[in-house]
C-alpha cells in the first residue's frame, strides 16, 4: 500500500449514437482534452475519509460507504465502496483531492471521468492490477448500481479505451471497437448552451424504462437488434413509444453509416448525419431543448458540416462539426447571437 497515489481521466464528446449504449447499439464517443484528477492520500488524523473538490466549497466527511449522500460525492464513495468490496479492503483514513477541468452537467462524461480516475488512484494506492475491461465494467457498476443512473457502458469505455485525435466506434452489446484516425483540417468544437442538467433527476432513466417496455412488446432483448420496424411492430406500439423506437432504430444505422463516413473521411456525410441526429433527438426521442436548437441552427447557418446536441440531451452542449480556420470566426458570430454560450 502507498501513502499516496493519484489518477486521472478524460472526458468524452459524443458525435453519434446517442441514448443507444442502454440500448446495445453503436456509438462513436471522442476522448477530449479537459480531465479529472484525484489524488489519495493516508491521512492517520481522518477516522474515515475526507473528499475536497476544488468545484465545490465545502468538504464531506464520512465513514459510510455503502449510501448515497445524493451529490456531487456519489461517484467517488460509490467507487470506494465497491473496489473495498471487490478486494474485500476498508478504506479509511483517506484524504481524497479532485481537481477537474472538465465541466459539471453540460453532456462530456464528467461522473464518468469522476469515477475512472478515483479507481485508477485506488489501485495505484493499494497496489492491484486490473484489465482495462475490468476497469470498465467496475466503473459502470459504480453509476449503474451505486448512483443509480441508468446509461450504458459508452462514457466508462471512452475514458478508458478512447483518443483524442481518433474516433472511438463502440458496439455495446460486444464491446467491439475501433479507433478511427480523424481529419487535420476539422475539428469536432463543442459548444456549452449555460443550460446544466444533471441526470440524477431520473429522467435519462425514465427513457430507458420506456425502450425496455419497447422492446418486450416487440420480442427483442434489445431495441437495437432491429433493423426496421415493420407494420406489426407499429401496431402494438403508442404514439410515444413508436417515436421513441424510431430513433433508437435509425440512429443506430446513423452510428454504422457514421463510422464508414469516417473512415472514407467524408465529413461532408458525417455531418449530415450529426443533424439528421439532432432533429431525431428533438423531434423524437424529446430530449433537447430550445437553447440547443438554437445553437444547433446558428451553427448550421454559419456554415458548419453538422451539428447536435451531445450527451444525453436535457441542457447541456451541442457538438459541431468545423474548419479549424473558422473557429475563431464561428465564435464570434455565436457569442453575437447567443451570449450565454461557452466554448470547452
Amino acid at each position: 500500500m502507498n501513502n499516496f497515489s493519484d489518477g486521472e481521466a478524460f472526458g468524452r464528446v459524443n458525435l453519434i449514437g446517442e441514448h443507444l449504449d442502454y440500448n446495445k447499439g453503436c456509438v462513436i464517443p471522442l476522448q477530449i482534452n479537459k480531465s479529472v484528477k484525484v489524488s489519495l492520500t493516508k491521512d492517520d488524523t481522518i477516522e474515515g475519509i475526507k473528499i475536497k473538490s476544488e468545484n465545490f466549497d465545502h468538504e464531506i466527511i464520512t465513514n459510510v460507504l455503502n449510501k448515497k449522500l445524493s451529490n456531487w460525492a456519489d461517484f467517488i464513495i460509490g467507487s470506494l465502496y465497491l473496489f473495498g468490496k471487490k478486494y474485500n479492503l476498508k478504506i479509511e483514513q483517506l484524504y481524497i483531492e479532485v481537481k477537474s477541468n472538465l465541466p459539471i452537467g453540460v453532456g462530456v462524461s464528467s461522473s464518468a471521468a469522476v469515477t475512472v480516475s478515483t479507481l485508477r488512484a485506488l489501485y495505484d494506492f493499494f497496489d492491484k492490477n486490473i484489465k482495462n475491461s475490468e476497469l470498465v465494467e467496475l466503473a459502470h457498476s459504480v453509476e449503474r448500481d451505486f448512483v443509480g443512473v441508468a446509461g450504458g457502458v459508452m462514457d466508462q469505455f471512452a475514458s478508458i479505451y478512447g483518443s483524442q485525435d481518433q474516433a472511438l466506434f463502440l458496439d455495446t452489446k460486444t464491446n467491439n471497437y475501433n479507433l478511427i484516425k480523424l481529419s487535420d483540417e476539422y475539428i469536432f468544437f463543442i459548444i456549452d448552451s449555460g443550460r446544466q442538467r444533471i441526470l440524477t433527476d431520473g429522467s435519462l432513466n425514465k427513457k430507458k424504462k420506456i425502450c425496455k417496455k419497447i422492446s418486450t412488446k416487440l420480442n427483442v432483448e434489445y431495441l437495437c437488434e432491429l433493423e426496421e420496424l415493420n407494420e406489426d411492430h407499429k401496431k402494438k406500439l403508442t404514439d410515444e413509444e413508436l417515436d421513441i423506437a424510431r430513433h433508437v432504430i435509425y440512429e443506430n444505422q446513423r452510428s454504422i453509416l457514421g463510422k464508414k463516413a469516417l473512415i472514407e473521411n467524408n465529413l461532408k456525410k458525417f455531418g449530415s448525419l450529426m443533424t439528421q441526429s439532432h432533429i431525431s433527438l428533438r423531434d423524437l426521442y424529446k430530449v433537447s431543448t430550445n437553447e440547443l436548437d438554437l445553437l444547433v441552427e446558428l451553427c448550421n447557418s454559419f456554415g458548419s458540416l453538422g451539428s447536435k446536441l451531445t450527451g444525453a440531451g436535457f441542457g447541456g452542449a451541442i457538438v459541431t462539426l468545423v474548419k479549424k480556420e473558422l473557429v475563431e470566426d464561428l465564435k464570434m458570430f455565436i457569442v453575437e447571437n447567443y451570449s450565454n454560450a461557452k466554448f470547452l
